[in-house]
C-alpha cells in the first residue's frame, strides 16, 4: 500500500508483494520513509561488515536497531529475506529501485525518478562495445556509472555479459557513485546480491568524481579525501581472483617506481654552462669606465 493507493505487482513478483506487506507492518509506529531508511542501512551493513569491518557502521546499525521493539526488529531479516527471493525469481531486475517509486519514497526525497529497467537495458547494450576484446587485452573491464541511483544500468550490463557468456563475476569491474546515500546503498544491495564485484562511493560526482586506478578508488588527490566509510565494497571485490589484479597492480606500480628511479641516478648530470667572458679591449677602458660611471648624478 502507498500513501496513493494500491501497490500493483506483475505475476512472478510475489516475493516484491510479501516484502511490502511487511512494510506495512513497520509503519504503524514510523514513518515509511524511516524505516525504508533503516532497512537499507541494516541490509548494507548486514553485507559489508563480514568482509570490510567499520565500527562507525557497526554503531549506526545498533542504534537503529534499538529504535525498534523486538517484534519490529524481527521484520528486518524477513524483509530482507524477501529480497533476496525476488533476485532468485527474477533474476536481473532493479527490485530496489522499482520498490523506491511504488512505495514513493521519491517524493519524500529530492524528487527523484529513477529510469525504467528495460530503458537502462537498452543503454546498456547500445553502449557496450566488444566486451570480450576488452577483456582479452586488459585482463579485465571496468564499467562506471557517476550517478547510478539504485544502479538498475549496471545491472543491466551485468546482464548483458550474461548474455554474452561474459563472466561478469571475474571480468568486469563496477564503480558506482551517487550523492544521496539512501539510493546508493541500494546499489550496493543490489550489486551485492547479484555478485557483481565493485564499490559504490558515496558523494558527488561532479566535485569528487571518481577519476583514480579503477582497483584503487582511494588513490589519487582527488579521491584521496573520500572517507573510507563512504566507499562500500560487494563481497565479490574481496574473491581470490581480484584480489591477485590487486597485488599484481601494486607489483608493477612498485617496480616502476623502482626503475624510475634507477634511471634517473644513472642519468648524466646535466651540463653547467660555461660563463661569458666579456674581452675588454685595452684602448677601450676609458669608455667602459664612463659606462658604469652612468648612474652618477654629476
Amino acid at each position: 500500500m502507498s500513501r496513493r493507493g494500491n501497490v500493483t505487482f506483475k505475476e512472478g513478483q510475489e516475493h516484491r508483494r510479501k516484502f511490502v506487506k511487511l512494510f506495512e507492518k513497520l509503519k504503524y509506529r514510523h514513518s515509511d520513509w524511516q524505516v525504508w531508511h533503516d532497512f537499507i542501512y541494516m541490509a548494507a551493513a548486514a553485507l559489508s561488515q563480514p568482509c570490510n569491518f567499520h565500527q562507525n557502521r557497526e554503531d549506526e546499525y545498533l542504534r537503529i536497531i534499538n529504535g525498534y521493539n523486538k517484534e519490529e526488529q524481527e521484520l528486518f531479516p524477513q524483509m530482507l529475506a524477501e529480497i533476496i527471493q525476488a533476485f532468485e525469481q527474477e533474476k536481473y531486475a532493479d527490485v530496489l529501485g522499482e520498490l523506491y517509486m511504488q512505495l514513493e519514497m521519491n517524493n519524500k526525497w529530492h524528487g527523484q525518478f529513477f529510469t525504467p529497467y528495460h530503458v537502462c537495458s537498452m543503454m546498456a547494450k547500445c553502449s557496450a562495445t566488444d566486451i570480450s576484446a576488452e577483456i582479452k587485452g586488459k585482463g579485465y573491464m571496468s564499467v562506471n556509472d557517476p550517478c547510478c541511483g539504485s544502479g538498475a544500468l549496471l545491472v543491466a550490463f551485468a546482464e548483458h555479459c550474461f548474455e554474452q557468456n561474459v563472466n561478469y563475476q571475474q571480468n568486469i569491474l563496477f564503480v558506482a557513485q551517487d550523492i544521496d546515500p539512501v539510493v546508493a546503498r541500494m546499489c550496493f544491495i543490489q550489486m551485492s546480491l547479484l555478485g557483481m564485484p565493485g564499490y559504490v562511493i558515496i558523494g558527488n560526482s561532479l566535485t569528487q568524481p571518481s577519476v583514480g586506478h579503477a582497483l584503487f578508488p582511494k588513490i589519487g588527490k582527488v579521491n584521496e579525501n573520500i572517507p573510507d566509510a563512504d566507499i562500500w565494497y560487494t563481497p565479490f571485490f574481496f574473491t581470490d581472483v581480484w584480489h591477485t589484479r590487486r597485488k599484481l597492480e601494486e607489483i608493477k606500480v612498485m617496480m616502476a617506481s623502482m626503475f624510475n628511479a634507477v634511471a634517473d641516478e644513472r642519468a648524466p648530470p646535466p651540463a653547467v654552462p660555461e660563463p661569458e667572458v666579456k674581452e675588454v679591449v685595452r684602448n677601450d677602458i676609458a669608455s667602459t669606465k664612463r659606462e658604469y660611471e652612468q648612474l652618477s648624478l654629476f
